[in-house]
């Protein structure tokens, strides 16, 4: 938390932007299914916003990296339906923030952590199912995969190339 208090504000503002999308999302993600271009987008906007006006050009190149890092392996899930757009659009922001604040190694360590987080939801869900005698979920939120995973690489995890 220290080197948080000592990190330039516009940096502070980025990952406070992250983290709050990522609350809302999980809500919305588990309650209606859906991750909501009104949460998504401006968050993108404001991070982007925030690493010019940090590092100009070059930083949002680096967020950009980050961005192209963690949406574009999803978007095999998504061309066959497996996850949402919204699920893309909040990992781009995930992405920009990773890319930005270290490299687009450490993004590609927030996307293994949600990937690892995502699998491991989506066998408690299917245990959990079978377990209550209930047919198999035809819906698993993965919003709250990406908060965890990018949670915890944001707490525990470094870049692991």
């Amino acid at each position: 938390m220290a080197e948080l208090s000592r990190a330039p504000w516009q940096a502070q503002i980025a990952l406070a932007t992250l983290f709050i999308s990522l609350a809302v999302s999980i809500v919305t993600d588990l309650r209606r299914h859906l991750i909501l271009n009104a949460v998504t987008l401006p968050a993108l906007a404001v991070v982007l916003g925030c690493f010019f006006w940090l590092g100009g050009l070059g930083l949002v190149f680096e967020a950009l990296i980050g961005v192209f890092v963690c949406v574009l392996p999803l978007l095999i899930g998504y061309f066959f339906k497996a996850m949402g757009a919204g699920d893309l659009k909040l990992m781009a922001v995930c992405g920009a923030v990773a890319g930005a604040a270290s490299s687009w190694a450490f993004s590609a360590t927030v996307l293994l952590f949600v990937s690892i987080a995502g699998g491991i939801q989506a066998v408690l869900w299917l245990v959990t199912a079978k377990l209550l005698g209930r047919p198999k979920p035809r819906y698993i939120p993965y919003g709250l995969a990406i908060a965890a995973g990018t949670a915890y690489a944001f707490t525990f995890g470094g870049a692991f190339i």
